[in-house]
């Protein structure tokens, strides 16, 4: 018996295998920021360069402030960010990306730019806007399911 693969697997390896291209092509680069580092980099460089509450972090990633801490360490042993005392609360730390964490920035997404590409090079225009379409309907079907359980 032939069975077709589930699409949900499909979807997920294809990303799993997205992911691993944008690394492989990170590392080679001698890109040496973690995964969630780069979600740290990225979550700063939209915030348009204003200093985030280090809590801020916390939620962004759902991940406990020991873990963020951490992060944010490495990021700063790095230079790729600065952390400070709030200057209106000293209880607080404000996370604020460096121009050397900007320059991580513009290259991962550079590579991630280069995965899509990837992606589309296997389409043609008219199937890659039926993919984006389809895969748009996916995502807003699917977060509003997550949302309302």
């Amino acid at each position: 018996m032939n069975e077709e693969p589930d699409l949900g697997r499909m979807i997920a390896y294809c990303a799993h295998l997205g992911m691993r291209y944008n690394e492989k092509l990170l590392r080679r680069d001698g890109y040496d920021v973690t995964p969630v580092q780069s979600h740290v980099l990225l979550y700063l460089s939209r915030r348009g360069g204003q200093a985030v509450n280090q809590r801020e972090l916390e939620k962004e990633l759902h991940l406990k402030p020991s873990t963020v801490n951490g992060i944010v360490s490495r990021l700063e042993e790095k230079g790729c960010i600065i952390r400070q005392a709030s200057p209106t609360d000293g209880r607080c730390r404000l996370v604020s990306l460096t121009g050397g964490g900007q320059a991580r920035v513009d290259a991962f997404q550079a590579v991630m730019a280069d995965t899509g590409r990837r992606y589309a090079s296997f389409l043609t225009e008219e199937e890659e806007a039926a993919l984006r379409d389809m895969l748009s309907r996916m995502i807003e079907k699917l977060e509003n399911e997550v949302n309302t359980l």
